[in-house]
């Protein structure tokens, strides 16, 4: 980029900050000298001069806090929600005591620990009690001015406590001594340090170094800010609003907060396998010729690849749901694309050109589909097209009436899956989006500012656009640049705009894992940089990590070099190959893992700490640099030109993933070239990890006839392999090997759930990888053949074929 356009992006992200910059007061009128209005074991509910404190039960391990002030506008969205399930509102399990004049919510945690929960009725403050230690208290009573409430929050409890979460945000992952802000915001050139950026996941996840975990989450889609002491035991919370609501995450674990936040904004949706496939994008490959030659350079080249993107270059000026002229055969041109395996996804902005005689336009204008300024006229900002209205995606009529529109056009032109940008929403005026006074209608009769919903229009983009794809297909496919609390449900996403040097690299294992945290399992960034163009050396130490992100794609911005595999060189070239070829063999385990995460909310990429919050795991050093896969794969990739490095691993057995040595947990270990490889990569003990035997060019709408699974058993392990599933239907494997005397007893179910397509069904050769120097087999199930042989990588490990199994297919291995 020239210097030129360097400063003016410098000078656009500046003012654009300015612009939108919301400065919290250092106090307000407190919520104290309160009365009762209503007690009961569900429900709490005290009143003051100032405002209102409604206090109770979520669920199970959920604490709701409501706050609302005497002198804001009418109540509205304490009652109701876009991130949140009121009908997961199920206190059961939760006792009620009147104390001192005072309640008390108590709750047995899984651990077998009491949660107390402390309301004070004279001073308005909470405090809650893990066993007999104090793990949280307000350090005054709620506060409020005419636009803002205040909460203060501090951690009495002794120990060295971590801050992750608080959604899309660059390093350092520990907020400690940190100022973030809520508010999504298009940073077209953002840097180590800078937020906000294009997501607000108001989610704080306190860690304590050998002790509990527990969060807080905010749910309010304005302008907010967080505000951590250098130690991360002092907590200020403001939000522009004068209602609110927030729930305390009891934990005590990681994985326990991790289900308990799914449980109140939601579970992630379930997307089609091909989503875990390598993608390729770039602003824009152009016209329909080039995208065929991009396909064809990865099926020429032994590259595996499930998706090319189609950016705004596919349009006709710019316009949403239409094909320009170098698209005229864009229907031939994704028949043959499916044809070689390929999925297509298509860009969408927000902004609709002021164009009559436009289809999106004109149903727009007729369904008053647009915001509007305070007279009822719509807003007009600038945007791709130039002069646009925007949709009022706040208002049901509104995504309907979008859902249709995107429905009409995937089946129209058979593209695959949407990309959402510019959904923060962007707009190329100073602000750089939509003015604080615009009107969102809500209900018949209610309409909203856009600065008391800001944050969640992004959400509802993707809602809208993945309701709409739901008419279509039973397993949509959205990407969104923007979004809020509970977008998980609708879109994976992606990190925006990044740039192509070693220190985003290095920010992109902080960034996944905080957007995990905050209950977004599904995201990545673009690999090798959007703005600007990779060295050859970079770009090869990010596609091997990238291939293990959750979301793997490469994208590149306009006027950049080429940046697919084959750009750099041969070695290269080469690189690119291993490394998404490894990530096909995990597709089984990829899966796997998305299931997990839709059914239970568990992060698919996790920190090295998510099961053992020790000093060393809890050193950023190892954390921003290292990560789980699950419960069972450690990567700690090259984050330097380096060939080798120091990483982490856990307690417990680690056996090498390429040399199957073990390593011993609970200690540093320094890698090197020869057993690591330039992608080290562990197994942890009792791991099943489940993998394609050789890596497919693509992953296909079927399952595959042949299943391998990886078994590091040390006295049990067990895991489920997922083939397919979806919202109503299930197809998967239980897998469990336990050690007994002088054998293992392994045992594969089958568990079969719904109207699981024909096309999927149990392998039909199992393949076992085990670190047991296995001597024969005793099989009581029925099978065609068998066969077992050393490892090739390390002989101490076997390797068991089962041709023809029936299922549940069981079976003793005895070692010798």
């Amino acid at each position: 980029m020239r210097s030129k356009d360097r400063l003016l992006l410098q000078i656009g992200s500046a003012t654009q900050k300015w612009l939108n910059t919301r400065i919290p007061p250092r106090k307000g009128l407190r919520f104290d000298r309160n009365r009762v209005e209503h007690a009961a074991p569900g429900v709490a509910v005290l009143v003051n001069r100032h405002g209102r404190i409604t206090a109770g039960p979520f669920n199970r391990g959920v604490f709701r806090v409501g706050l609302k002030s005497v002198y804001g506008e009418e109540a509205w969205s304490q009652h109701r929600s876009w991130a949140v399930d009121p009908a997961q509102q199920k206190p059961e399990g939760w006792e009620f005591r009147t104390e001192d004049d005072d309640f008390e919510f108590i709750y047995w945690l899984t651990d077998g620990c009491q949660a107390r929960i402390r309301l004070d009725v004279t001073e308005g403050t909470l405090s809650t009690r893990i066993g007999p230690e104090l793990l949280l208290a307000e350090v005054l009573p709620p506060q409020t001015t005419r636009r803002w409430l205040l909460v203060n929050q501090h951690l009495p409890r002794a120990g060295a406590v971590r801050v992750f979460g608080l959604g899309e945000n660059t390093p350092p992952m520990d907020k400690a001594g940190q100022k973030v802000v809520m508010w999504n915001t298009d940073d077209s050139d953002y840097r180590i340090g800078d937020n906000p950026l294009y997501k607000s996941l108001p989610v704080a996840v306190f860690q304590y170094v050998n002790g509990p975990a527990f969060g807080l989450v905010f749910e309010n889609p304005a302008y907010a800010q967080f505000d951590f002491s250098a130690d991360g035991k002092k907590m200020r919370y403001s939000v522009r609003d004068t209602e609110l609501n927030y729930f305390i995450l009891l934990g005590p674990t990681l994985p326990e907060v991790m289900g308990q936040l799914a449980s109140l904004t939601g579970k992630p949706a379930p997307l089609p396998k091909w989503a875990l496939g390598y993608q390729q994008s770039r602003w824009s490959y152009a016209p329909s010729g080039r995208v065929r030659e991009i396909a064809a350079g990865f099926r020429n080249r032994d590259i595996p690849c499930d998706v090319i993107y189609l950016d705004i270059g596919y349009m006709d000026r710019y316009k949403c749901f239409t094909w320009g002229e170098g698209f005229a055969d864009h229907r031939d041109l994704i028949r043959k694309l499916h044809s070689q395996g390929f999925k297509v996804v298509t860009i969408l902005d927000p902004g609709i050109k002021i164009e009559p005689g436009y289809h999106a336009y004109d149903t727009g204008v007729r369904r008053g589909a647009f915001v509007t300024d305070k007279k009822g006229k719509n807003i007009s900002r600038v945007v791709w097209p130039g002069p646009c209205h925007f949709p009022d995606f706040l208002n049901p009529a509104v995504r309907e009436w979008w859902g249709d529109l995107v429905r009409a056009f995937v089946e129209l032109s058979g593209v695959d899956g949407i990309w959402c940008d510019m959904n923060e929403p962007s707009t190329f005026d100073l602000r750089r989006t939509l003015p604080p006074g615009a009107r969102h209608k809500v209900a018949e009769t209610v309409t909203l500012s856009h600065e008391r919903v800001h944050n969640a229009y992004g959400l509802l983009m993707s809602k809208a656009t993945h309701d709409g794809l739901l008419r279509f297909t039973p397993l949509p496919y959205v990407i969104t640049r923007a979004t809020y609390l509970g977008g998980q449900k609708y879109a994976a996403t992606w990190t925006g705009d990044n740039a192509s040097t070693w220190e985003h690299l290095r920010a992109g294992i902080p960034m996944i894992l905080n957007l995990g945290l905050s209950g977004q399992p599904v995201t990545g960034p673009d690999i090798g940089g959007f703005r600007g163009t990779p060295s050859p050396e970079l770009y090869a130490r990010w596609i091997l990590q990238g291939a293990l992100y959750p979301y793997c794609r490469t994208h590149t911005c306009q006027g950049t070099g080429d940046q697919e595999p084959w750009s750099f060189g041969p070695d290269v070239e080469a690189t690119a190959r291993r490394a998404i070829k490894l990530r096909y063999r995990l597709v089984p385990y990829l899966y796997s893992l998305m299931f997990e995460a839709a059914r239970t909310g568990q992060p698919v990429m996790r920190p090295i700490f998510y099961d053992a919050p020790s000093e060393g795991t809890l050193r950023p050093d190892y954390y921003e640099t290292e990560f789980l896969l699950g419960p069972y794969l450690l990567a700690a990739p090259l984050m330097d030109p380096a060939p080798i490095r120091t990483c982490h691993l856990p307690p417990g057995k680690w056996y090498s993933w390429w040399s199957r040595r073990e390593r011993t947990g609970g200690r540093d270990y320094e890698t090197t070239f020869a057993e690591d490889t330039d992608l080290p990569l562990f197994i942890r003990e009792n791991a099943v990890v489940p993998l394609y035997p050789e890596p497919p060019s693509f992953i296909p709408d079927h399952s595959l006839s042949d299943l391998e699974i990886v078994i590091a058993v040390e006295d049990r392990a067990q895991g489920l392999v997922v083939e397919y599933f979806d919202r109503e239907a299930l197809l998967a494997f239980p897998v469990q090997a336990v050690t007994g005397k002088g054998h293992i007893e392994v045992e594969v179910g089958l568990i079969r759930e719904g109207a699981v397509p024909p096309a999927y069904r149990p392998p039909e050769t199992l393949h076992f990888l085990m670190n047991r120097r296995i001597r024969r087999l005793e099989l009581s199930s029925f099978h065609e053949a068998h066969s077992l042989a050393p490892d090739p990588a390390n002989g101490a490990w076997t390797r068991i074929t089962i041709t023809g199994p029936a299922y549940p297919f069981r079976g003793r291995f005895v070692p010798g």
